[in-house]
């Protein structure tokens, strides 16, 4: 049986400095946990409700390799993140899903993200087209949000995370050796981008886009040409559609 003080600082990991001091972080429900589970991520520990057992083969064969704290349903609500939650979460070492630097021929830039819904398409978009590396500025929302994490549906430990202290010195030390394209408006048709060798693409903030700062740094503007009255794309549907361009 799980003590109040473990149970309290599992509850903690919901702050980000607490997850940024420890590394762990939380995953909820069948999908995510699942896909947590057979990545190898290191798992931490697994909780699930009173009753959970039978639910669902698939997460119960899983969870089988696992030590598995039973909880009550007021304890197990101090841990979860949703208004139904399924009854299953476990809790990761985000390190298991972190890279000093990128290996992929081409590579996602998140700047100044600060939707975590968004945050959380993008990385199951880059899993959906194989995207393996994705670079996360210093101002975007914490990847490992619990609201980001439920929203790639699992997708996120099939990703590797660089995170950035300085997003435009990183940009920087990788022009050598990749070309910098930038969603903006006012660039080149995406489809009309120069192709060949490796790219890094950068996807910012829909509302400020990206700063000069980053623009300075960018080889190529690109766009998704418009036909309506809509002031702009959201991020990440945008996202979807360039990479998809490159499948």
């Amino acid at each position: 049986m799980i003590s109040k003080s473990r149970l309290k600082f599992y509850a903690s990991l919901k702050d980000r400095a607490a997850r940024a001091e420890t590394g762990l972080f939380i995953a909820e429900g069948h999908r995510a946990v699942q896909e947590g589970l057979k990545s190898g991520c290191p798992c931490e520990a697994a909780f699930v409700r009173e009753g959970f057992f039978g639910e669902n083969e698939e997460t119960d064969r899983l969870l089988s390799n696992q030590t598995v704290e039973l909880l009550e349903e007021r304890d197990f609500r101090r841990l979860a993140n949703t208004e139904s939650p399924q009854g299953v979460l476990a809790v990761f070492d985000r390190r298991g899903l972190l890279a000093e630097s990128p290996a992929a021929e081409d590579l996602i830039v998140l700047y100044d993200l600060a939707d975590p819904r968004n945050m959380g398409t993008i990385i199951r978009s880059a899993d959906w087209f194989g995207f393996r590396d994705i670079l996360v500025g210093e101002t975007c929302v914490d990847i490992f949000n619990e609201k980001v994490v439920r929203s790639t549906m699992g997708s996120i430990f099939h990703c590797r995370f660089i995170l950035s202290a300085d997003l435009a010195a990183d940009l920087r030390a990788l022009r050598p050796e990749y070309r910098v394209l930038t969603a903006d408006t006012g660039g080149v048709d995406y489809r009309n981008r120069k192709r060949g060798g490796k790219t890094a693409v950068v996807f910012s903030n829909e509302t400020r886009g990206p700063s000069d700062v980053i623009l300075a740094i960018t080889d190529e503007r690109i766009t998704i040409p418009g036909f309506g009255r809509a002031e702009s794309l959201n991020v990440s549907c945008a996202a979807a559609i360039i990479l998809a361009s490159y499948r």
